[in-house]
Order: C-alpha cells, then sequence, then structure tokens
C-alpha cells in the first residue's frame, strides 16, 4: 500500500529498503505536497475534450478516488470533499486553467513548498497567483487568506 502511493505520486523509494524507510519518504512526499504533475495535463485534456463537445468538465467521484492516498486526502492533503466543493467555484475553475497557475500546482507537486516559495518570492506573477487562489479557497472554505505581515505567504495555504 505504501509503495502503491508512492508510485501514485511518482516519488522514487528504490533506495528504501524496510518499511520504516518507506513510510519516512511517503509522510516527506505528502507532508510536502510531492505528487504526480500529469494530473494537471489529464484536467487540460479533459476540460479541452468537455469544451469541444459544449459540456462542463465533470470529475467523477471515481477519477477522484483514483487520486486519493492511503490517508483519505488527495497529493497536498486536500480531503476529496473539499475539491468536490472548491470545483463547484467557477471562479476558481476558471484560476486552475491559468497556465502560470497550473505552472504554480506543477512546481509544487514537484518541488514542494520550498520551490513554490521561491517561485513566489522571485516571480510578482506567481505570488499574485497564489495569493488570488488564497482568497478564493479562503471564501470558498467559509475563510480568508492566511497571510501574516508582509512577504509571501506559506504556499501550503494554497495547496492543502
Amino acid at each position: 500500500e505504501i509503495k502503491s502511493e508512492l508510485e501514485l505520486r511518482k516519488v522514487s523509494f528504490s533506495d528504501c529498503f524496510d518499511r520504516e524507510s518507506l513510510e519516512r519518504r511517503l509522510l516527506s512526499a505528502r507532508s510536502s505536497g510531492v505528487a504526480d504533475p500529469s494530473i494537471i495535463d489529464k484536467f487540460n485534456k479533459n476540460n479541452l475534450e468537455a469544451t469541444f463537445k459544449g459540456e462542463k468538465l465533470d470529475v467523477s467521484d471515481d477519477d477522484i478516488s483514483k487520486a486519493v492516498g492511503a490517508d483519505g486526502t488527495l497529493p497536498g492533503g486536500m480531503p476529496p470533499d473539499m475539491l468536490k466543493e472548491l470545483m463547484s467555484n467557477p471562479e476558481l475553475m476558471e484560476l486552475l486553467q491559468s497556465v502560470k497557475m497550473q505552472d504554480a500546482m506543477k512546481l509544487m507537486m514537484t518541488g514542494g513548498q520550498e520551490a513554490l516559495q521561491k517561485a513566489m518570492e522571485e516571480d510578482p506573477e506567481t505570488y499574485e497567483i497564489v495569493m488570488k487562489l488564497n482568497a478564493i479557497m479562503g471564501k470558498g472554505m467559509g475563510g480568508g487568506s492566511s497571510t501574516s505581515g508582509g512577504g509571501a505567504p506559506p504556499p501550503s495555504d494554497a495547496f492543502q
């Protein structure tokens, strides 16, 4: 089961030789938000196909369950129910189709929170789009953005 989730997240575990090292690798991947960035490409493909057919993109429970890890969450730590609720927000769905947003998500999935934080500090456009995501998610979940003080917020606010 641990190996299956590591494979789902595209995390190498060839250097892990016991259960304890596999568990550490999985916990590290979960906490950093590491995931398979091809999820974004699949989203784009499905969205394009739905648009071509004149339909709205619909992500089924089966699609979501394929991405759920053994801890019951999606890569990045988001509960499936939260994803379903957020996907009903047209403003969020529009944002998720942004190339810049998708680049930020892929960066988070491959490089973790530190890589996204660095990108936000170096690129004002990335900072702005992640802040917009934080605001939308805060409204969508009945809260507000969790930034405090100046500087870039922790990227985990947006992706977890």
